[in-house]
């Protein structure tokens, strides 16, 4: 970016991304001229998260803070506001360079907004995770330059299937928080995930998707784990699970 050293920028935005391990983790095996741009979705995607947790106490605030603190990013993205936040140059940066879509970006608010002020059924649950985790995932693919829309909406699939194993993962705490959990039970999330992976089918992508899709594969561990072994930390199990795929699909794109 300008002005900025590359080293610097990249320091800054790991720790506004820290948020998202798991994805985080996924990121470091993108090439290295992905890796920044990767920091920077991931950087953005918590900041809107953050928007969601006055629904934690909205029996005193409701939900007006988070929906104004995601308004200010709608406006940003749509330029009508100036981008006073460190991390909204970056962002817009990558929207000019023709990088990520700006409509991506905006799906990605409109999911926040949705889970602070939509429905509660289950067709709005959906839509949620499609612009949440699913358009999170297509921006990757947007990033390194996929355009072929089928590409994209498999992209998404594994976006959404991931979304639903760390929602099965953390199904207790998300209980007790306020947040928009699959509003017909654990068991219906773990069938909509498990729906959502086949679709995407992973294993059959193109070494390039399947570097992109890695979240894919923590997807399938957590939602083949039982309920019993929900809020159990990340194991080696996990971690190496993601290297291996990574390197393999790395070196396959490496190739290509």
């Amino acid at each position: 970016m300008k002005d900025h050293s590359l080293q610097g920028d990249m320091q800054a935005l790991a720790r506004l991304a820290a948020a998202d391990p798991d994805r985080v983790l996924c990121a470091r095996f993108l090439p290295a001229f992905a890796q920044q741009g990767a920091l920077v979705l991931l950087a953005f995607h918590n900041e809107l998260i953050r928007a969601l947790l006055p629904a934690r106490s909205a029996a005193v605030a409701g939900p007006m803070a988070g929906l104004i603190r995601l308004q200010w990013w709608r406006d940003v993205l749509e330029r009508t506001r100036p981008p006073e936040h460190v991390l909204a140059p970056y962002v817009l940066d990558m929207v000019e360079r023709g990088q990520v879509g700006q409509a991506t970006l905006l799906r990605l608010v409109h999911s926040c907004e949705v889970e602070l002020a939509g429905g509660r059924d289950l067709l709005a649950w959906q839509g949620m995770m499609q612009d949440g985790a699913g358009a999170l995932q297509r921006a990757t693919g947007e990033l390194l330059g996929v355009e072929d829309t089928s590409a994209l909406q498999q992209l998404e699939l594994c976006g959404m299937a991931y979304g639903a194993g760390a929602m099965l993962r953390h199904w207790p705490a998300l209980q007790q928080s306020g947040r928009f959990i699959c509003p017909e039970g654990a068991a219906t999330l773990r069938q909509q995930g498990q729906v959502w992976l086949e679709a995407a089918g992973w294993s059959r992508l193109s070494s390039p998707l399947r570097l992109l899709g890695l979240p894919a594969v923590l997807a399938r561990r957590d939602l083949a784990r039982k309920a019993s072994q929900a809020e159990q930390p990340r194991g080696l199990g996990d971690r190496a699970a993601v290297a291996w795929q990574g390197l393999k699909a790395l070196r396959a794109f490496d190739r290509s």
